[in-house]
């Protein structure tokens, strides 16, 4: 790796990243820098936790601070990276006179008037919001002459490319910059019809996976909430990320948590963005230990330090997996990786997937999962023969991949009021939410 001070650029951008702790470059950093400085085009295939933010931001703030450019542009997926690269930049600009500035959807559009109203350096923001202030003529397209597609694969994902191509078209930038974990398929249409004339960079290997550990928890109906406070408890005073699969699951866990006397908050789509920002806040400045999240916080959060990331609940894909992992082990620092699988878990090609051994389980009396047949419905499984007693013990109903993971262990009893022809599931699926079964049981 190239020492920063060997990297060509202005002197208050070092100091400024000498005084973030940054030392050596890391690879994107090292070969983005100097041809993005140059002027030249450049696409990224780089990974979480790689410092392609570092790399973007240093280079676009160069060329402006040398008078180069005249205005920077960054478009990000979600609200909470737009938020988090433009603090990013800022600290890299603590230093100089720029003017770093975000704005995204979650807020009235008229409390940005006051930031348009400003000069405007370098400017982080959603697709659509960024649209809605062009097309309402708030702020002026030509602005910017450098846009940096941030993400660009989660923004295609997302279905952001209609909003995407419109702003291109309006801006018409003389550099644009796209940083991607795939350059293929959409992205590469994109980049065919948008960016004629590049460099390439692509980082030969993911960052997180030099210093990070994965481990595997398993575990049984009862020992889920049980297991979880081990590893919490295991974690001395750094950070805890706990991904979960729905949000109402989130909000259950972090009051669950709470009872048991831990700083845990949330973050999840049904918070206003104020609310979550608060989150994101007290979890940085270390007011809260554990911060209790949905997929929306899997991808491109900048929290420093976090010791330990638990996947309580499995990630939908492989992809998923890997960027909610990148939160820990980040630009060479150690870092450690749970994930709880259940015992009656069908589904071993995953974990095969992720590079997780996953030790083979045999099949009991033909079913699926103990005490429970085939899932029915839209994925609500039933009570079984011995559902939870308890209510405060359960995790609260929702439509969820996880749903058929936790069934009710094998019992001698029988609920013919609410199983259906398979020992499992409401008889009519049109029954009142309240007789639906609890799907997750942590015990106290």
């Amino acid at each position: 790796m190239v020492n920063f001070e060997n990297l060509g650029f202005s002197p208050e951008l070092k100091a400024a990243i000498k005084q973030m702790g940054y030392k050596q470059a890391t690879e994107v950093q090292e070969k983005s820098i100097p041809l993005m400085v140059s002027g030249k085009n450049v696409i990224s295939k780089s990974f979480t936790g790689s410092g392609k933010t570092a790399a973007f931001g240093i280079a676009i703030s160069e060329r402006i601070l040398k008078g180069e450019s005249q205005g920077a542009l960054v478009l990000c997926p979600t609200r909470e990276l737009a938020s988090q690269v433009k603090e990013e930049i800022e600290r890299i600009n603590q230093k100089t006179d720029l003017k770093v500035f975000a704005v995204y959807g979650g807020t009235k559009m008229s409390a940005d008037d006051k930031i348009l109203s400003k000069r405007i350096d370098i400017l982080c923001a959603t697709p659509g919001r960024l649209l809605d202030h062009f097309k309402h003529r708030r702020l002026n397209p030509q602005t910017f002459d450098t846009v940096v597609l941030d993400e660009a694969d989660r923004m295609l994902d997302m279905g952001f490319i209609k909003d995407i191509k419109h702003i291109l078209s309006y801006i018409m930038p003389e550099r644009t910059h796209l940083f991607s974990a795939t350059l293929t398929g959409s992205v590469a249409k994109l980049i065919e019809k948008f960016i004629p004339d590049y460099e390439e960079v692509i980082v030969a290997h993911e960052i997180v996976g030099n210093s990070l550990i994965q481990k595997k928890q398993v575990f049984s109906r009862e020992e889920k909430f049980p297991k979880l406070l081990e590893w919490i408890k295991k974690t001395d005073n750094g950070r805890i990320l706990i991904f979960v699969a729905t949000k109402r699951t989130a909000d259950f866990l972090d009051e669950k948590l709470r009872r048991k006397g831990f700083k845990s908050t949330t973050i999840h789509g049904d918070k206003s963005q104020r609310a979550r920002e608060a989150s994101l806040e007290r979890f940085k400045e270390g007011r809260k230990k554990i911060l209790i999240a949905t997929d929306v916080a899997a991808r491109g959060l900048q929290i420093d330090n976090v010791e330990l990331v638990i996947n309580l609940d499995r990630a939908r894909d492989a992809d998923t997996h890997k960027h909610r992992i990148g939160r820990t082990g980040r630009m060479g620092k150690e870092g450690l990786a749970v994930t709880f699988i259940p015992k009656e878990d069908s589904d071993k090609s995953f974990f095969k997937d992720l590079g997780i051994n996953y030790k083979q389980f045999p099949k009991r009396g033909g079913r699926r999962f103990p005490g429970q047949g085939a899932p029915r419905g839209r994925g609500f499984p039933g009570r079984g023969s011995g559902g939870p007693r308890n209510r405060r013990d359960t995790f609260p109903r929702g439509r969820s991949q996880y749903n058929d993971m936790h069934a009710g262990p094998q019992g001698s009893g029988s609920h013919s009021s609410s199983s259906g022809p398979h020992g499992s599931g409401p008889k009519n699926r049109r029954q009142k939410k309240g007789k639906r079964s609890n799907d997750y049981v942590y015990g106290s």
